[in-house]
């Protein structure tokens, strides 16, 4: 097929201006490149050109492709900072074995394995914020969910070093400068002070750890159900043992991308929540009538879980997704050529007025009244890359909001809108959301 009959959208001039304003406020940005240019647009970012959709028929033809015919984006970018065994950058059958390796670790008896353990990490750590008085929500939710997340992967037998492993995993997300992931040019040393080496020396402490929770692991004659038991004796379909390096990139790829977003997801729901008290009561109301606290009862809630779906309407964990065209790809009036990406817009479906009327407000209703395709709401991605992660998230989200909301009543404590704003490589809210108990139930 001959060059000249290729055609590509029209988008913002430059590279450096759009990925700036794509790191400080990707929603505005976003909008208002598809107001300017039309949906789809073209973004020439500095890891690569992109095609950039939020429309639902487009996202359709992008998800209903053939795998084959993507490689993950910005590869070279990526594999310095989580490891080249990170499923986020696999392709081919690659990916599709560690897939299949992973996928049974986060998905039916074994999540729901999980579900009392989430309850006794939101309860602990609730009663440790408030017994200080008014505090954030986002302080909370970030130990409650990292906690989780260290429970699940390594257990429980171990406090002290489960305790190290959270520090350093929160070391390696505030370390985590959103520069290191949109240009590979960044991961530069200079005396020890750049986003490169402070990455890197949270990385190499993280990694200190595991290797410590690895050889517990090998060396215990205990069993046990976590995941670093599962990966360390986990053989791929043809018998090979999982790499060491391929636990280390999982692993990264876990706690980096499980439990800040989670936490960030959950403190949204409870501003949202607390904003909107009618939504608030309806939601107690759901969760008295239950017969009992247990995790499988929160999980069943239909209010609940809608509540969950709403915020990641709102707040979708990933703004847009991104995947490279190995091959020409047809794309509504446009004809991409190999080489190019295309991301669906997670931000712009989930605001798109015609698919949810008025977007701004919440409301958990919608997912009461409707059933919505994977190309209109798609919080973890789509397609054959959607987050191995997205049960397990949400299924952690309605544990842990029902838990508390169920046993304790809260107010804001800061009146003031709060509002998206970039807080690493996420995007979080502009407060931490302080709140206070005002009672018990």
């Amino acid at each position: 097929m001959a060059n000249e009959s290729y055609r590509l959208p029209a988008g913002p001039p430059g590279k450096w201006r759009p990925t700036l304003q794509l790191i400080r406020n990707p929603r505005a940005a976003l909008e208002g490149w598809a107001k300017t240019y039309g949906d789809p647009f073209l973004l020439n970012a500095l890891n690569g050109p992109v095609v950039v959709t939020g429309r639902e028929d487009l996202i359709r033809t992008i998800h209903g492709q053939d795998p084959s015919i993507y490689a993950p984006f910005a590869t070279a970018t990526v594999a310095p900072l989580l490891g080249s065994g990170s499923m986020l950058i696999l392709e081919g059958e690659q990916h599709r074995r560690e897939r299949r390796l992973m996928m049974p670790m986060f998905h039916g008896d074994r999540m729901k394995a999980y579900g009392q353990s989430m309850q006794q990490c939101a309860l602990e750590h609730f009663e440790r914020h408030q017994a200080r008085g008014p505090f954030p929500t986002l302080a909370l939710m970030v130990d409650i969910s990292l906690d989780v997340i260290v429970r699940t992967i390594f257990g429980g037998n171990d406090p002290v070093l489960a305790r190290r492993l959270m520090e350093a995993s929160s070391q390696v997300v505030a370390s985590s400068h959103p520069l290191l992931f949109f240009s590979r040019k960044t991961h530069i040393s200079f005396l020890g002070l750049s986003p490169w080496d402070r990455w890197n020396r949270a990385k190499r402490q993280l990694f200190s750890l595991l290797d410590e929770a690895i050889e517990q692991r090998r060396q215990s004659t205990k069993e046990t159900d976590d995941i670093l038991a599962l990966l360390c004796s986990a053989k791929y379909e043809d018998g090979t043992p999982i790499t060491r390096d391929h636990i280390y990139a999982e692993l990264m790829t876990f706690l980096f991308a499980g439990h800040e977003t989670t936490a960030l997801s959950l403190t949204w729901a409870i501003y949202h929540l607390h904003k909107h008290t009618d939504k608030l009561t309806r939601l107690r109301n759901e969760l008295d009538s239950l017969v009992d606290n247990s995790a499988a009862s929160l999980a069943a809630a239909p209010y609940l879980k809608a509540t969950v779906q709403e915020t990641l309407r709102i707040h979708p964990i990933v703004t847009e997704t991104l995947r490279k065209l190995k091959s020409p790809l047809q794309l509504g009036d446009y004809l991409l050529p190999a080489g190019i990406a295309v991301a669906p817009a997670t931000v712009l479906a989930h605001h798109n007025a015609t698919t949810y009327p008025e977007p701004e407000l919440f409301r958990p209703e919608r997912f009461i009244d409707r059933t919505y395709s994977p190309f209109e709401y798609m919080p973890f991605g789509g397609g054959h890359r959607r987050c191995i992660g997205a049960a397990f998230a949400s299924y952690e989200m309605a544990i842990v909001l029902g838990t508390i909301l169920k046993r304790y009543e809260l107010e804001l404590v800061d009146s003031q809108p709060v509002v998206p704003k970039r807080r690493n490589v996420t995007i979080g809210p502009s407060t931490g959301v302080p709140i206070r108990l005002i009672g018990t139930r």
